[in-house]
C-alpha cells in the first residue's frame, strides 16, 4: 500500500478504510505522560534539554500531566498533533481563587487540595453543591462561568489554521468534558448519582445547567477552530472497573439526552470525527454512545468487565473506531518490555483488523510506568501495524 501522510492516516482509519499502518498517538486524548515519568523517558532517549522544561519544574504542582516535545514525537512517528483553546470551560482548567500552595477553587466553583508533605497532584474535594438543602431555584440562582468569554478562544483559530495548513499531522481538539462530570464535582460523585434516584429535579437542574454552559463552549471553541480539526474529543466518565455507572433505562432516560446535545454541538460545527473519552466498563451503554453520534472511543479500557477487545471489535468495529488500549493496569507499569510489545500487537492484531483503531496508551501514563516499557510501546507499533 502507498504511504500515507499522517492526517490521511488518522482520518482513514477513523472511516472504517484500511490506512497504510496504525496510526500513533503520543499526548493528545487522555495520553499524556506523568512529569517524573517523561523525564525518564527523556534521559532513556538522550534529550537531556527536556528536563530543564518549566511544566517538570513547577514547585506550586510539581506532579503535573506534561506533553511530549516535538523532537519526541518525530522520533516515535506519532500521527497526532494537540492545539487547545486557552482557557476553556472545564473543571480545574482554571484557577479562579489560589486559597494557598495547597488549595484552590476553580471557575466552577469546586475546591482542589494536593498533599501537604509529599509530592502529589490537586485532587477533587468539594463542590458548592455539596450541601445539605440545596434547591432547584439555589442551582438557577448560580453564578455559572461565562462560556462566551473572548478570552478564552483568542488565537485558537490561527494556531489550528497553522497547524493544518504548515503541517500534515492529524490535528485532535478537546473541548473538555461535557455534562456529567462538572455535575459530580458540583455536587459530588455520591450525592448526584442519589440525586438522580431520589431527587430528580434537582440532578435534572444541575446537569441542564452544566450542559448549558459546555455547550455553549463548545460552539465558541469550534466557530473558531472547526475548519481546521480532524478529531474533536471530549469527555464524561460511565463506567467503574465491574459495570456502568447506570442501568440502561436511567442512562437512556436522565444522562444520554445531555450528552446528546454536547455531541450534536460538536457535529454542528465541523466535520471532525467525534472521540468520547469514558474509562471502565461501558459495554452495555455503547449502543446508545453510537446512536448519539460518537464515532470512536477512547481510551478502551479492556481491562474492564466485558470490555474485551475481540468482543468490542466484533460488535461494535463496523460503526466505531478505538483509541487507545494499550494496558496501563498491568503491562505498561508492572510488564517486561516484551509484555508491552505483546500487548500492542494483540491489540492492533484484534481492534486494528481492517482500520478502526489508533494505539495509545489506556490512559495517561504514570509516575511508575518504566521508561524501557514506554519505548517498547512505540516501537511495537510501528514494528506490527504495517498493512
Amino acid at each position: 500500500m502507498a504511504s500515507m501522510t499522517p492526517r490521511e492516516r488518522v482520518r482513514a482509519t477513523l472511516s472504517q478504510e484500511t490506512p497504510d499502518r496504525v496510526p500513533l498517538d503520543f499526548g493528545t486524548i487522555a495520553s499524556s505522560i506523568d512529569n517524573k515519568a517523561y523525564g525518564r523517558l527523556a534521559k532513556l532517549m538522550g534529550m537531556e534539554s527536556e528536563l530543564e522544561r518549566a511544566d517538570l519544574n513547577d514547585p506550586l504542582n510539581p506532579s503535573k500531566d506534561v506533553t511530549p516535545c516535538a523532537e519526541m514525537l518525530e522520533l516515535f512517528g506519532v500521527d497526532t498533533r494537540a492545539v487547545h483553546p486557552d482557557a476553556p470551560i472545564d473543571s480545574q482548567a482554571l484557577v479562579r481563587d489560589q486559597i494557598d500552595e495547597y488549595t484552590y477553587r476553580d471557575e466552577w466553583g469546586v475546591l482542589w487540595v494536593r498533599p501537604h508533605n509529599e509530592d502529589g497532584p490537586y485532587m477533587y474535594k468539594e463542590g458548592p453543591f455539596q450541601k445539605p438543602g440545596v434547591t432547584v431555584a439555589d442551582v438557577e440562582a448560580y453564578p455559572w462561568p461565562d462560556a462566551d468569554a473572548e478570552h478564552r478562544v483568542s488565537g485558537l483559530a490561527e494556531r489550528a489554521r497553522k497547524l493544518h495548513e504548515e503541517t500534515d499531522y492529524a490535528i485532535v481538539l478537546s473541548v473538555g468534558h461535557s455534562s456529567l462530570a462538572p455535575a459530580q464535582r458540583l455536587r459530588g460523585f455520591g450525592e448526584l448519582m442519589e440525586d438522580l434516584v431520589l431527587e430528580p429535579e434537582r440532578a435534572a437542574a444541575i446537569l441542564e445547567n452544566v450542559t448549558r454552559v459546555t455547550v455553549a463552549s463548545t460552539n465558541a471553541i469550534l466557530r473558531e477552530a472547526g475548519p481546521y480539526v480532524d478529531v474533536v474529543s471530549f469527555s464524561d466518565d460511565l463506567g467503574l472497573q465491574d459495570r456502568a455507572y447506570f442501568r440502561n433505562e436511567m442512562f437512556q432516560k436522565q444522562v444520554k439526552p445531555y450528552l446528546a446535545r454536547c455531541v450534536d454541538a460538536i457535529h454542528a460545527n465541523t466535520n471532525a470525527k467525534v472521540v468520547m473519552h469514558s474509562d471502565g466498563a461501558i459495554y452495555h451503554l455503547i449502543p446508545d454512545l453510537i446512536d448519539i453520534g460518537v464515532d470512536v472511543i477512547n481510551p478502551v479500557q479492556t481491562t474492564a468487565w466485558s470490555m474485551e477487545a475481540e468482543v468490542l471489535k466484533a460488535e461494535f468495529g463496523n460503526k466505531l473506531g478505538f483509541w487507545g488500549a494499550v494496558d496501563t493496569q498491568h503491562a505498561l507499569p508492572f510488564g517486561t518490555p516484551d509484555e508491552v510489545r505483546a500487548d500492542v500487537k494483540h491489540k492492533i492484531d484484534t481492534l486494528g483488523a481492517k482500520g478502526g483503531y489508533v494505539v495509545a496508551s489506556c490512559h495517561t501514563i504514570r509516575e511508575e510506568v518504566p521508561a524501557e516499557n514506554i519505548r517498547a510501546m512505540y516501537e511495537a507499533a510501528l514494528e506490527y501495524g504495517r498493512y
